[in-house]
């Protein structure tokens, strides 16, 4: 996992669909020029990729399963609000029912036990890879509250990784 402010991405060199991706996400974030109030809710197609815009609450922590990918990374960003982000190393764990490679989801239950835990608020950006199993949208300190946020997809084969 990744985590940045977004006026930091292009120090990632992952190549065109991270560019694209990233400039779209960054008309979004705080001082971007485009406007929350013309960001519709729904999927965003992109060359190499696509965005899920969402307003939805936070959850509580309890209950909520972590997950993992395997042909897309996501890049995950806060336009309003604030989350907390659980991130986990995939190996050793083993998945809660059969992966859906049509949605390209997979759940793991129990929870890690190690974990790392982010605060996402607007500005900052998550870029999570298929070996990262991962808790979004959890309520800050327990309390759920309303979130709106960019849900971004990259193809993993088309990111340029070393």
């Amino acid at each position: 996992m990744i985590v940045d402010h977004i006026s930091n991405w292009r120090r990632y060199g992952f190549g065109p669909a991270w560019e694209q991706m990233m400039c779209w996400l960054e008309n979004y974030a705080p001082g971007g020029s485009g406007s929350l109030a013309g960001l519709k809710d729904g999927t965003h197609p992109l060359a190499d990729g696509f965005v899920n815009v969402a307003t939805l609450a936070s959850r509580p922590l309890s209950g909520s399963l972590y997950e993992c990918h395997k042909r897309f990374c996501d890049v995950q960003m806060v336009v309003e609000g604030q989350e907390w982000l659980f991130n986990a190393a995939t190996t050793g764990l083993t998945l809660n029912g059969a992966f859906d490679d049509q949605r390209d989801i997979g759940f793991f239950q129990p929870a890690p036990a190690e974990v790392s835990r982010v605060t996402l608020a607007p500005g900052t950006f998550a870029l999570l890879f298929p070996w990262d199993a991962h808790l979004p949208a959890i309520a800050v300190d327990g309390v759920p509250a309303p979130l709106r946020k960019c849900v971004g997809k990259i193809p993993l084969e088309a990111l340029r990784l070393s």
